[in-house]
């Protein structure tokens, strides 16, 4: 099968985690055997150095064709019709060079609602079937934005809808009346368990962009509250953004400055080697549309606390962790105390074989090829 991703991005040395998602989906499709192409229109406004224009190359087997013009926010001031035009001008001239070189694509599969509308352009110019899969947390915010209102009537005119969590299959069906599939976002296969590695005090991990969303003030107040000895635990925090000075004055006012540590962003390979070296992994998100973090934690056998915000409750219980309520500093303080106290009792390889069963790459992409085929066949007929 020949497979069109459109896409935002994906990631490189500069940023890891870009569009990581959308990547090791690919990876794990032509791990079975499908051929997969990307086509993105970068929208971003970055400082450093880019190259303006149409680009080309293969990673990991994925030729990849990437066209950087204006960022959105330049175009935009011109209206979003104009924004709209200019981006699907982009994403045309993307597919017909990709078609010239690798021939028309038995399916497209869209990432996020602000790319899905721009696909459903090329679906409709082609007439190829378009799947999409919705993973955009401006989808869980109240209320809507215009902008999300009016790019959310794309989903009338995909072959599929694909949602990675069943919150966020309710979510869309109560807001805009349309129903979905849901397909789970998958672990990376860099994650594996390797035995934990004794120490001396408890080690505690989080991740996440440094935003208000991710929670991180209300897991540092709940540091602050518990009565562990400074002694005996650590916590980091992995990744960057807009908070991360705010983070480490709320840090510092605490008194915690040589417990919790904001190490910055990471690739998965550091990441991964730094979760072998860690006991837990806490997040108290406030809102996620499932929650890949906590799975690649689990994939490496640790027990994780979490919050019921719209993915996690779908997997965490009591064999793999503890679910505190969203924003509530006194449980996940209580619940902090209790993990300390008893991470050892978890059967961590239990935790990473049943995070692979559900979520590896091959189970995750079995079930992405089954609904591609089932779209092909229908739009056949």
């Amino acid at each position: 099968m020949l497979i069109y991703f459109i896409t935002r991005g994906f990631p490189d040395a500069k940023e890891p985690t870009w569009g990581s998602f959308e990547f090791d989906q690919a990876k794990a499709l032509v791990n079975l055997g499908h051929k997969v192409v990307y086509l993105c229109v970068d929208r971003r406004f970055r400082l450093f150095v880019r190259k303006i224009g149409f680009s080309k190359q293969i990673i990991e087997g994925i030729t990849i064709y990437n066209s950087y013009i204006l960022p959105n926010v330049l175009v935009r001031k011109l209206g979003e019709n104009i924004l709209y035009k200019f981006r699907t001008w982009q994403l045309n001239m993307l597919y017909k060079k990709a078609v010239k070189e690798n021939g028309s694509p038995d399916i497209l599969y869209s990432h996020y609602l602000f790319v899905t509308q721009e696909a459903v352009a090329l679906k409709q110019k082609y007439n190829i079937p378009l799947v999409a899969i919705e993973h955009w947390s401006e989808l869980k915010k109240e209320p809507l934005t215009n902008r999300v209102i009016r790019y959310s009537k794309a989903y009338q005119f995909v072959d599929q809808l694909i949602v990675v969590s069943k919150a966020l299959k309710k979510t869309i069906q109560e807001k805009f009346n349309v129903d979905s599939t849901v397909v789970y976002n998958m672990v990376g296969e860099e994650f594996q368990y390797k035995h934990a590695q004794p120490s001396s005090i408890v080690r505690f991990v989080t991740a996440g962009s440094l935003i208000p969303r991710k929670g991180f003030d209300i897991l540092i107040n709940a540091f602050a509250k518990t009565q562990l000895s400074k002694k005996d635990w650590q916590l980091n925090i992995i990744g960057a953004g807009s908070d991360k000075e705010k983070l480490q004055a709320m840090i510092e006012q605490a008194g915690l400055k040589n417990n919790i540590i904001l190490i910055g962003q990471k690739n998965k390979k550091q990441i991964e080697d730094i979760y072998q070296k860690s006991d837990v992994f806490v997040l108290a998100s406030r809102s996620e549309t499932f929650g890949v973090v906590y799975i690649e934690a689990m994939a490496c056998g640790l027990p994780v606390i979490a919050t019921p915000c719209g993915g996690p409750e779908e997997f965490v219980n009591k064999k793999n962790g503890l679910l505190v309520p969203i924003d509530d500093v006194d449980s996940l303080a209580k619940a902090l105390e209790q993990m300390f106290s008893h991470y050892q009792d978890y059967d961590r390889q239990a935790i990473a074989d049943n995070c692979k069963a559900r979520f590896s790459s091959k189970v995750i992409a079995k079930q992405l090829t089954g609904i591609f085929e089932q779209v092909i066949a229908n739009t056949n007929r």
